[in-house]
């Protein structure tokens, strides 16, 4: 069984929510007025989960988009799998010329993306 869910045909206002079972929900929110697209997972990113995150990422990385900022303000577990996404997500937006950027996160999250080095990447300048 595939873990990925997609429920975007549910949603409304333009929002779309990607979930894995019951481990993690992404919601991303469209912009206006060229603000930056917010991804907002809840619950666990791992290898199970990770494969949602890295869809609703991916889904909108792409121009017209010009911003995307991850809220992980909602994340409870980031293992490697995770951290995979958040760089490959990095990459596609660098590729792209879209601006990519990450926001909150639990003292666990942050302290996964300060050691591997993403945290001074990928932080949004407001919250370093």
């Amino acid at each position: 069984m595939n873990p990925l869910h997609s429920l975007d045909e549910t949603m409304t206002a333009g929002v779309r929510l990607f979930v894995a079972d019951d481990l993690l929900a992404v919601a991303v929110v469209p912009s206006g007025d060229g603000a930056p697209v917010i991804v907002s997972p809840t619950g666990e990113i791992d290898s199970v989960s990770a494969p949602a995150l890295r869809s609703a990422l991916l889904s909108v990385l792409l121009p017209p988009c010009t911003g995307v900022i991850l809220n992980l303000d909602g994340v409870t577990f980031l293992n490697s799998a995770g951290v995979t996404v958040l760089a490959e997500a990095h990459h596609q937006a660098q590729v792209a010329g879209i601006s990519f950027g990450v926001r909150g996160g639990s003292r666990a999250v942050l302290r996964v993306l300060r050691i591997t080095g993403l945290w001074d990447l990928l932080a949004d300048p407001r919250d370093r």
